[in-house]
């Protein structure tokens, strides 16, 4: 029978996490979205939009890899940008980090409760047997 299973937690300034890293449900990972946010200090880690979108990949990176996956298995990605301005630097930090075929995207800009966030990113994987 196939079951919820989180996979991490994300904890919010040293507290108790509020929302689960991944939840895997078979082989299908769903990861939570992912700010440009030191989880201990609860600031920005950089004002730069480029540093921003490695972080996020980074994070997105590592809970990949803890729940048995990879870049290469993501399917789906929502990504929400303050600027519009910043996607060209969005595209080609995509490319560099998704090989081919790349995942189906959504980019939408947006407002973000957070002062200086410029980036928020999703995602789904699969999870090879």
């Amino acid at each position: 029978m196939t079951k919820r299973v989180v996979v991490g937690e994300l904890p919010v300034g040293g507290e108790e996490p509020l929302i689960s890293s991944a939840v895997r449900w078979g082989d299908l990972l769903f990861l939570s979205g992912r700010a440009p946010i030191d989880t201990t200090t609860m600031r920005v880690v950089s004002d730069d939009f480029e540093e921003q979108a490695r972080d996020v990949l980074r994070q997105i990176g590592e809970s990949l890899e803890q729940a048995g996956s990879g870049f290469e298995h993501v399917l789906r990605v929502q990504c929400y940008l303050l600027r519009a301005e910043d996607f060209g630097v969005w595209n080609r930090v995509w490319a560099e980090t998704f090989p081919a075929p790349r995942p189906v995207r959504t980019t939408i800009c947006t407002g973000f409760t957070v002062p200086g966030m410029l980036i928020e990113v999703e995602a789904t994987a699969g999870i090879p047997s």
